[in-house]
């Protein structure tokens, strides 16, 4: 793995000791591969964990405040901070040691004085394997012809926003898109154009959507998704003209036989606002129900626009 002190994506090590002579010596051997953080106790570990997550943890077994294990076995019970690698540092074992220590997720441990040729090999080999299993997780949440997240994303984060949504009283928007008249394109083209077509709008709708919380994702074939957390209609509405103003713009000839000259999108969305949010029939299949209808209604109603659809206080039919 090559990693230089200047590239942006260097993973982040975090230290947990109380020893600053074994903080020390760690941030010498560690800094030429990662961007090194450091706790004096457990408590501090934890805040600066659910702070910004790292990508491997040095931790004691004996700190000042609770057992370096109790912290290992927090960190492995949120579904957060499950994946980041922990290895142990520790003076002495016993005969029950390695099996306290597997027992509460650690990946592995080293025994104290610490050899700085068996930490950095140790350190190297947990980042790569970390660094491949995000890869892989990755590429399981993305659609693989527009780089966008897939269905699968898609349904994870519509559950996470909903229940944000409703904890916190928060207005939450969900846009879905579809391309109109794609099966037109496609066959007037060929499917080659119509996967550069479908790859196109992807990156006008994540173009648009400039917020870090806002989430595009393709939902199936020519249609789209976009959830918008903390945004009411008159955001959402702002959002759907501005996408509707730049799939103008990219003047996309469309085939002779669609009623369009250039390729266009209908657009329907749907706001869950605060007052439905102790309601449990307003649940995420609820969501894409009303919304769902709105993309109907749009193309309905000419196609290249937007509807909006109010979500009702009902169970599903």
């Amino acid at each position: 793995m090559n990693i230089s002190p200047a590239d942006e994506r260097m993973p982040e090590i975090l230290i947990v000791d109380d020893d600053s002579t074994v903080v020390l010596g760690l941030n010498k051997v560690l800094s030429d591969i990662g961007r090194i953080r450091f706790a004096a106790d457990g408590q501090k570990a934890l805040a600066m964990v659910a702070e910004r997550l790292p990508d491997l943890i040095f931790l004691d077994i004996g700190l000042p405040d609770i057992s370096g294990l109790e912290v290992c076995a927090k960190l492995k019970t949120d579904s957060d901070t499950s994946d980041i690698p922990v290895l142990f540092m520790t003076s002495t074992t016993g005969s029950d040691f390695e099996e306290k220590v597997f027992d509460v997720g650690a990946a592995d441990y080293i025994g104290k004085p610490l050899n700085p040729q068996v930490v950095l090999a140790r350190a190297r080999i947990h980042l790569e394997y970390r660094a491949a299993l995000q890869a892989l997780e990755s590429q399981a949440r993305t659609d693989g012809l527009t780089g966008i997240a897939n269905r699968r994303s898609f349904d994870e984060r519509l559950s996470t926003e909903l229940k944000r949504a409703k904890r916190y009283q928060l207005p939450l928007t969900l846009m879905m898109i579809d391309i109109d008249e794609f099966k037109k394109f496609n066959d007037h083209y060929g499917h080659l154009a119509g996967d550069e077509c479908l790859k196109s709008v992807a990156q006008t709708m994540s173009m648009s959507a400039r917020r870090p919380a806002d989430f595009t994702a393709r939902f199936g074939g020519e249609e789209f998704a976009v959830i918008l957390p903390d945004t009411d209609t008159k955001g959402a509405a702002t959002f759907a003209q501005i996408l509707l103003n730049r799939m103008a713009e990219m003047k996309t000839p469309h085939a002779p036989e669609a009623r369009r000259q250039h390729v266009s999108v209908s657009i329907g969305f749907t706001t869950l606002t605060p007052e439905y949010g102790d309601n449990d029939l307003v649940n995420e299949s609820a969501i894409i129900e009303t919304a769902d209808q709105a993309l109907y209604e749009a193309k309905s109603g000419g196609r290249d626009c937007f509807k909006y659809v109010e979500m009702r206080k009902r169970p599903l039919l």
